[in-house]
């Protein structure tokens, strides 16, 4: 059934106890407190997408999308396989013409426009460099296809390579590097001529963990510096969340999401694209009593009352989930003051490292995971309370 919202003044807490509200926890550790950018409004959008769409025979893979990467600004295309993240970009690229739509870059519309016309640079998941030609030598290929005169392109060669660490390596051919080098070359060679938008797919996907971690930072870097305007195709939600001034979630061949990495994590517009980008405790909300702050206490179909933030999509007639994320819930011994403290009992303890995930059951019945950070006295079976800010819970489209 819809859930049903009501208008509200003043409303009892149910089994909740609960005091001033406590500010907002932090991020998750995946994401990192970068500090994003707003984009340029006064200069025209470096890529712009005007209601493009494709479809292959009878299979519909991108529906009529909108989509702009302002100047300076990077942007990640974030998605599960299949989901049209990939065919954006080919679209961008000029790779594949849309079935409908247009295509401006920096104001000037390219719909038609040849790829290679379009002065875009691409680094995709496979390195394809030149085997056959140093890593100077790769780098500088752009240039000779552009006819830059030998001593400019030299020392354009020279930079780009500095920039991205490799500049002891200029003579070694690509079977003498790293996985990790060569897509810094790879970087370096989609840069080399000031392109005026940069593409990547994928770029990281094919190496280990802890080298794409690195990688995220240099790129993150090489990008701030540059200010080239890049479009960036992945399905890590980490990634994504550490590279990008502005993310946009595409599922089944539409963009479902668009915002910050703050924004979309703490105030997703849906419990798909909560649960998506990290985990999320939820439970179906039978009705909602709004208050004046617009915020709202709702009422769950376990029956815990809790006091919510509304998404601005949560509308009247919805089917409605508060959301929390585990991370903003936290255990004790006694009630906390300042958060919304709920008794349960302790289920589960797993040991993760540098945290617990804790699982436990709410009096009213809610089993929700929470994190236990650092060392901990909790033992299974134990009764414990469980807290978090009153502007933590999101309410939120089912």
């Amino acid at each position: 059934m819809p859930t049903s919202v009501q208008p509200l003044s003043d409303v009892g807490n149910g089994d909740m106890v609960t005091t001033e509200a406590a500010a907002p926890s932090g991020l998750a550790s995946a994401h990192r407190s970068n500090v994003q950018r707003k984009p340029d409004s006064t200069q025209p959008a470096a890529l712009e997408l005007r209601a493009v769409s494709k479809s292959y025979a009878h299979l519909t893979v991108l529906k009529p999308t909108n989509l702009t990467v302002g100047p300076a600004e990077f942007v990640t295309l974030l998605g599960p396989s299949g989901s049209g993240k990939t065919t954006i970009l080919n679209i961008a690229a000029g790779i594949v013409r849309p079935d409908s739509g247009q295509i401006f870059a920096h104001g000037t519309d390219v719909t038609k426009t040849a790829m290679h016309q379009r002065n875009i640079g691409m680094v995709f998941q496979r390195y394809t460099l030149f085997p056959n030609k140093t890593v100077s030598e790769n780098v500088a290929f752009p240039l000779g296809v552009r006819k830059v005169a030998a001593k400019e392109a030299q020392e354009k060669v020279k930079a780009f390579l500095s920039l991205v660490g490799l500049s002891s390596l200029a003579d070694r051919y690509p079977s003498e590097i790293s996985g990790g080098q060569a897509q810094r070359v790879a970087l370096a060679r989609a840069l080399v001529f000031e392109p005026d938008l940069l593409l990547m797919d994928e770029p990281l996907g094919a190496l280990d963990r802890r080298l794409r971690q690195t990688l995220q930072d240099e790129i993150r870097r090489i990008q701030q510096e540059t200010k080239v305007p890049t479009l960036y195709v992945t399905h890590d939600q980490e990634e994504a969340m550490t590279l990008s001034d502005r993310i946009v979630i595409a599922r089944d061949g539409e963009i479902v999401a668009n915002d910050n990495p703050r924004g979309l994590y703490h105030s997703p517009p849906s419990l798909w694209a909560a649960e998506f980008l990290g985990d999320s405790n939820s439970r179906h909300v039978e009705r909602i009593d709004r208050l004046a702050s617009g915020e709202g206490i709702a009422v769950t179909t376990c029956g815990l009352r809790l006091r919510t933030r509304m998404h601005s999509t949560s509308l009247n007639g919805d089917q409605l989930v508060v959301a929390i994320r585990p991370e903003d819930c936290h255990l004790s011994k006694a009630p906390i003051s300042g958060h919304s403290n709920y008794k349960a009992e302790l289920l589960a303890l797993t040991f993760v490292g540098p945290f617990q995930q804790a699982t436990v059951r709410l009096e009213s019945g809610w089993q929700l995971k929470a994190l236990v950070h650092g060392r901990s006295d909790f033992e299974i079976g134990e009764h414990v309370w469980c807290h978090w800010g009153d502007t933590c819970p999101i309410v939120v489209p089912a």
